[in-house]
């Protein structure tokens, strides 16, 4: 038997209820409801279903507070950990350079490390938008 999620929606398309059923035993939805298979569309009670699309309901303000929060912090993360990544990588060829020990590939690399860097340094990490980052060199 194979059981998949069904949204129980009511007449006016509110998803009131989401039940686990084979499709095929003895089920009726609640009087003026249907039951419609949820698939991978993730819809739950408070979804919509009109005209054979689910949908989500509005994010609440708190709700879109957090999402921003998340990602906002999520930025600052990622560019803190670039921003590492590439000065221990910059600071690593420029002591081989310094101390003639570089090959030909490290001392072509390092000025691509420094500008890298300061590609990073200009990105305004500080919100909550999706961040376009710079491509690190390729050695």
């Amino acid at each position: 038997m194979n059981v998949s999620d069904y949204a129980v929606i009511n007449s006016d398309g509110e998803i009131i209820n989401v039940v686990l059923w084979d499709g095929e035993t003895d089920w009726t939805p609640p009087d003026g409801s249907t039951a419609i298979k949820v698939n991978d569309s993730g819809a739950g009670i408070g979804w919509t279903y009109k005209s054979g699309v689910f949908t989500a309901p509005p994010l609440t303000d708190d709700q879109i507070a957090a999402q921003n929060a998340n990602k906002l912090a999520d930025n600052l993360s990622q560019k803190t950990a670039l921003m590492d990544f590439a000065s221990e990588r910059t600071s690593v060829l420029q002591d081989a350079v310094d101390l003639d020990m570089a090959t030909d590939a490290e001392t072509a690399a390092l000025p691509l490390w420094k500008k890298y860097r300061v590609l990073l340094s200009r990105i305004d990490a500080n919100t909550s938008d999706d961040v376009v980052w710079p491509t690190p060199p390729t050695e």
